[in-house]
């Protein structure tokens, strides 16, 4: 539970918190894992994920975001994409990767806010990686300045991608952390 005056606030269903001043608030993070997204070859939003409000967002606020997945099943050469969305903009994939049981996929971004208003910007970085746990290779990416209408509430959500629906291809979302740092 929240009170007045706390800079943090971990939750499982989302609840946004704006931070005073400067300094670190945590707008999200899960406590449990989510659905699984398995048998398709749709784009699918895990089922955690957090919506910032309207008008929250100031020039110079970073949106930081840790993602981690996990292959819970997987069948033959069928690949997985992993990607990052802050509203209906990517921000970081990890491209299609053939993986196998066990295997990871990790996104660690900063999206930072340039400017705010319906013609918002914003650019992000970030390290996409899904693999062999121990072993894979974190790829820098980066977003050139990109439109972000801060005017209206803005989702952060992770979404997996199978290359074919298989009820053998499974895959779930165990960490995302939302930061806000202002």
């Amino acid at each position: 539970a929240a009170a007045t005056g706390d800079t943090y606030v971990f939750t499982d269903v989302g609840v946004g918190l704006t931070p005073e001043g400067s300094g670190a608030g945590a707008l999200y993070t899960t406590a449990a894992a989510s659905a699984a997204v398995t048998n398709t070859v749709t784009e699918t939003a895990f089922d955690k994920s957090v919506s910032i409000a309207a008008n929250t967002l100031m020039p110079g606020d970073v949106i930081r975001v840790r993602a981690q997945i996990i292959a819970t099943a997987t069948n033959a050469t069928d690949t997985l994409d992993m990607q990052l969305r802050l509203g209906t903009t990517d921000i970081l994939a990890t491209g299609a990767v053939d993986v196998a049981n066990g295997d990871i996929g990790f996104i660690d971004a900063d999206i930072v806010v340039r400017t705010i208003g319906a013609g918002g910007t914003m650019v992000a970085v970030g390290h996409p990686a899904l693999g062999v746990p121990g072993t894979v290779t974190s790829k820098p990416k980066l977003l050139a300045s990109t439109t972000l209408d801060t005017t209206a509430a803005i989702s952060v959500n992770v979404s997996a991608t199978w290359s074919v629906a298989n009820a053998g291809n499974s895959v779930r979302l165990d960490i995302l952390n939302v930061q806000l740092i202002r």
